[in-house]
């Protein structure tokens, strides 16, 4: 069965909305870096961003002289086009999105991966349907996954589908960029399949979907933290203390588990049935992106025709800021 085409639309989705504005505010006090604008950043309601809360949470952005306001967002999508628009310092998302916007004459660089899968621990796995407990991943396949096209999620479903010997020509892709939408489609039995992350897949599959094939042990989920090229060269020393404060976020989270549940809680929209057991995965110290899955996202893209130059990965990445 054919793949699904979809339209080119995230060039033209920035060049249409890249004039539109965000949210603003202000906070906190400054006396251990020399003196900077808030820094603005934008955050997402995931467990993989939860050393970022947890830095805010218990003070290490305050203790180390920064003003930081995380203004979450609902989706990336509305995360892009406020990064777009320049009303951010930079922002939390996954690998794939600052190739994107980079691509695209958005001036921005990752400077540290925050989280990835390891060999025990997912975060993307493609799921079956509850009404189809016994279909196997290629016949779902040709009926029907549910992803987000030209997105981090249909790069991770492409991965997973081709380590069990299926490639994209035996998929058809069916479009539901909202993931709320598509966790409610797939229990729903709206579609045969579906992709999605960490805690809706342990959700999902406690009300009866099946997980096909997870990310697990596959290094392909880097999350990363974004700055504009114009924040790291005017406040070097503020990017600086932000990755020291969240890497002490992360080695708090790792050593109070039960707090860290109670800050999953309160930022990250974990389903409630989820609430008091859902557990939180080991975050690792900051390390800047891994070269070789930049170019495996990047030969993706261009392949695609969603980037459509020739890049560097120094156009990508900023090095030098990891404490």
């Amino acid at each position: 069965m054919k793949n699904i085409r979809y339209p080119r639309l995230f060039p033209v989705f920035l060049i249409v909305l890249i004039a539109l504005t965000m949210l603003g505010g202000c906070s906190g006090g400054n006396r251990d870096v020399p003196a900077a604008k808030e820094i603005k950043f934008g955050i997402l309601p995931l467990i993989h961003a939860l050393p970022i809360f947890a830095a805010q949470e218990q003070g290490y952005f305050t203790a180390a002289g920064l003003k930081v306001e995380l203004i979450s967002f609902n989706s990336a999508m509305e995360k892009d086009v406020a990064m777009s628009a320049r009303q951010l310092a930079g922002y939390f998302g996954d690998i794939m999105t600052p190739m994107v916007l980079r691509s695209n004459d958005v001036p921005v660089k990752m400077v540290a991966t925050v989280f990835n899968t390891t060999a025990s621990r997912r975060m993307f796995a493609l799921l079956a349907a509850p009404n189809r407990p016994t279909a196997s991943l290629s016949q779902l396949a040709k009926e029907g996954i549910a992803i987000g096209s030209n997105t981090i999620v249909e790069y991770l479903a492409v991965k997973m589908l081709e380590k069990q010997g299926i490639s994209p020509q035996q998929t058809r892709f069916i479009e539901a960029k909202n993931i709320p939408i598509r966790l409610q489609m797939l229990m729903e039995s709206q579609v045969p399949a579906a992709a999605l992350p960490e805690p809706l897949v342990t959700f999902a599959e406690r009300k009866g979907a099946r997980v096909l094939v997870d990310d697990a042990g596959m290094g392909i989920s880097d999350t990363v933290l974004v700055f504009t090229d114009d924040f790291l060269k005017q406040h070097p020393e503020q990017v600086r203390a932000f990755l020291k404060a969240v890497g002490k976020g992360a080695d708090y989270l790792n050593n109070h588990p039960e707090e860290a549940r109670l800050i999953a809680n309160k930022h990250c929209r974990i389903p409630e049935a989820l609430a008091k057991t859902l557990t939180l995965p080991s975050y690792p110290a900051l390390s800047l992106p891994n070269r070789s899955q930049l170019a495996d996202i990047y030969g993706w893209l261009r392949k695609k025709g969603i980037i459509t130059r020739e890049m560097a990965i120094t156009e990508m990445v900023a090095d030098g800021f990891l404490p």
